[in-house]
């Protein structure tokens, strides 16, 4: 998830402008390890120290190595690069906006090995020109703490590496030198604690699965450390839980209570999708001092203090879930299988936001879960048009993290591709398939398309072009009649934009009798289809899309029966204006016999018995529309409608 505040009930990205683009020198060597070396204060966004980048030759050549770490940006100074090695040697190197250039003496070729350290510092606090990524300081109940936030593109403001989806470093090493008052929280396994002269000690963090330059992170500051750990499905196993949280905070007991909801969501999503994909390392948060925000950092998420909360109702009437629950789904769904480019954030942001709706399905209620994806449905339908997928000249950290498309739009149409799968097994299966084909890499919204289709067996072209490629959504106008036992129902669908004019989907309604009710599917292929469905019994109403399975709008039309289908008895005139006749066709059911006459809406308006084969009955009274008329008595009963003109 990318930092965000939330006012008012709305999400804010603070965003101004990113950079995405990337030196060609970049693609010809491939990251194989970083060893992290900083010092780095609880009181300031200023660091020092040396970052080593271990890497292997991809091109047939490499005159000049480079790497990003931000100089200058409008005048204001980042990172100064005290001095840079190359093999333990040194060496020359330009630095340039936001690339350090390292020309070698001789070149270095294909497969060969070779390992760059930068000497640096500077202040790396974030600016609207970072999209307020950085280090940031806070403040809470007293205590000074800094952290980092990189998202998406912003690790070389604060340490020089590769800022590329594709190219994961194998492992990362962390020492994080502060004063010994502090703790440090990183990504991966503590693996040390050393205590240096002056007041200092140096943490040693050791991750040892492939990670993106963006979730590298760290917290640094005098909190409290609550260890306790999650079991697993199917196992003796479990995974440690490493949390940063602050005791004197009035919300700490509620951050004891979230994570002990999310033992049982890493059970939840293990069984669901595969085990904890970092189950050897850990999982954990780091409170900070800001109210909403929360950040996916592998194995180690940055939470602020009302977002670590699975009780409270402030946002959208449902429970932060959707942070707690979101920022866990990135485990699998963004740091395990990562997007291979920003273009493809819905692989990551819409999945983990789709986990939001899993969690409370699975662990509160349908209920809750049913508020929280018609919400997401309104939010779509807000504006007319937008695509999830977001096209490469439009790649911007605007378009890439839109709370309404990626976020909302993005977990929506999960959510259908689950209605398409028609098999809850077979949904979850898809995923688990996606999940153990592209772990600890990377993955195009085309490879999770493959994955689907080989495990359905089931086509998705049609699907991706409308919903992910394409923009908008689609309105069902829909009107029925009923002949006899036959239900005519029309749908004819417009869409809210021109770039996508329809959505070949299926469809569920629900039919309404007198007696009970009945769930039908139906496929629209085109933009006008009509559908003759048996149905015996007198229908009173129909809903569309009672489940809430697509993003869409519709209005429901009601016909008439063109002739009744009683067997018992008959109403006559049909239409009528101020009287009907009812005809009872067997004598032989008149004892103790009730007419009963409803409106469309299931309410009785009128009851009485009936002692004759023809019964008239004043119905001057009456608003125009259709009204259901049912006959009845201890052995036997039928309907039939009439309309009031």
């Amino acid at each position: 998830m990318k930092k965000v505040i939330i006012l008012l009930g709305t999400f804010i990205l603070l965003s101004c402008r990113c950079v995405f683009s990337q030196s060609n020198l970049e693609n010809k060597y491939d990251v194989k390890q970083y060893i992290l070396n900083l010092q780095i204060s609880n009181t300031s966004t200023i660091l020092s120290g040396n970052v080593i980048m271990n890497a292997k030759v991809t091109a047939t050549s490499l005159d000049t190595v480079a790497v990003e770490l931000i100089n200058t940006i409008t005048s204001t100074t980042y990172m100064i690069v005290d001095s840079v090695f190359i093999n333990g040697s040194p060496a020359s190197f330009q630095h340039i906006g936001y690339l350090v250039f390292i020309p070698l003496t001789t070149s270095f070729l294909q497969n060969q090995l070779f390992s760059l350290q930068i000497y640096y510092h500077g202040n790396a606090e974030g600016c609207a020109q970072t999209s307020g990524n950085g280090i940031s300081l806070f403040n809470y109940t007293g205590k000074s703490h800094t952290c980092s936030f990189s998202q998406p593109t912003e690790s070389r403001v604060w340490w020089p590496c590769k800022q590329d989806l594709q190219d994961k470093a194998d492992s990362v090493t962390f020492y994080i030198t502060t004063d010994s008052t502090n703790k440090s929280g990183s990504n991966g396994i503590l693996k040390s604690i050393e205590s240096l002269l002056n007041g200092k000690v140096k943490y040693k963090w050791e991750i040892k699965h492939p990670i993106s330059p963006y979730l590298v992170s760290f917290v640094v500051g005098p909190m409290t450390e609550n260890i306790t750990y999650a079991h697993l499905p199917s196992s003796q196993d479990s995974v440690l839980l490493q949390s940063l949280l602050f005791p004197a905070s009035s919300n700490y007991q509620t951050h004891l209570i979230a994570i002990e909801k999310t033992k049982q969501l890493i059970f939840l999503f293990s069984e669901l999708f595969g085990t904890y994909p970092f189950q050897d390392e850990k999982y954990g948060y780091c409170v900070v001092g800001t109210p909403v925000i929360g950040m996916e950092n592998q194995t180690l998420c940055t939470m602020g203090y009302q977002s670590l909360d699975t009780t409270s109702t402030l946002y959208y009437n449902y429970y932060f879930w959707f942070m707690t629950a979101h920022e866990l789904g990135h485990q699998w769904f963004g740091d395990d299988v990562t997007c291979a480019g920003w273009n493809y954030a819905w692989l990551c942001d819409g999945f983990a936001s789709y986990m939001e709706y899993v969690a409370l399905q699975n662990l509160e209620s349908q209920t809750k879960a049913d508020y929280w994806i018609q919400n997401a449905h309104t939010e779509v339908i807000s504006l007319p048009g937008g695509s999830v997928y977001v096209p490469d000249s439009l790649v911007n950290i605007n378009n890439i993290f839109d709370y309404r498309l990626i976020y909302k739009k993005g977990a929506s149409i999960l959510h259908t591709l689950r209605y398409e799968i028609n098999n809850d097994s077979l949904f979850f299966e898809v995923l688990r398939n996606y999940l153990s084909t592209y772990a600890f890499s990377i993955a195009t919204a085309d490879d999770f398309k493959q994955v689907a289709e080989t495990t359905t067996g089931i086509n998705f072209t049609d699907f991706f072009n409308q919903w992910y490629y394409g923009q908008g959504y689609p309105t069902f106008d829909l009107n029925w009649n009923q002949h006899n036992d036959t239900l005519i129902l029309t749908s004819n669908q417009t869409t809210s934009t021109a770039t996508t004019t329809l959505f070949k989907t299926h469809f569920d309604v629900r039919i309404n009798y007198l007696t009970g009710d009945s769930l039908i599917r139906l496929y629209q292929g085109s933009n006008d289809e009509t559908y003759k469905i048996y149905f015996p019994y007198t229908v009173t109403s129909i809903e569309f899309d009672p489940y809430f399975w697509l993003i869409q709008q519709n209005s429901i039309t009601t016909g008439i029966i063109e002739k009744n289908n009683s067997n018992l008895f008959g109403v006559f005139p049909n239409p009528a204006k101020d009287q009907i006749t009812i005809v009872v066709k067997h004598e032989n059911i008149l004892k103790n016999t009730m007419i009963s006459i409803f409106n469309i809406e299931g309410q009785l308006l009128l009851q009485q018995q009936i002692m004759t084969d023809v019964t008239e009955i004043n119905i001057s009274g009456f608003a125009k529309g259709v009204y259901i008329i049912k006959l009845s008595n201890n052995e036997k009963s039928d309907v039939s409608r009439f309309v009031k003109e």
